[in-house]
């Protein structure tokens, strides 16, 4: 139930941009905005631990894009991870609504 609520809330976070200008959306769209990157994180570290469901893989590449600002720190890799989530950012819709369908899908 916690990966599904962490899918749901990065899923957001990914179709902000499409969900900002809704209403009602707006002010949960701003509650999460500061939260960004630590969403990004926490959906990496969840997806690499249910790598191998959909869900997993969804959260892999939404944490990809979410985390980028701390992934980019990282010693070694950093460089690699924001590229890896450069390549992803045309894909930011299709992913963000994956994740927040996949999401609800296995909280229900």
């Amino acid at each position: 139930m916690i990966y599904a609520l962490i899918a749901i809330l990065a899923g957001l976070l990914l179709l902000a941009d499409t969900f900002i200008s809704m209403r009602g959306f707006s002010g949960v769209i701003a509650a999460l905005k500061p939260y960004e990157t630590v969403i990004g994180i926490v959906a990496l570290i969840a997806g690499v631990l249910h790598f191998w469901s959909l869900l997993g893989i969804a959260l892999i590449m939404g944490g990809l894009m979410l985390g980028t600002r701390a992934l980019t720190t990282v010693p070694n890799i950093g460089d690699e991870l924001g590229s890896a989530s450069n390549a992803l950012t045309p894909f930011r819709g299709i992913i963000g609504g994956v994740t927040l369908v996949l999401g609800v899908m296995a909280f229900f």
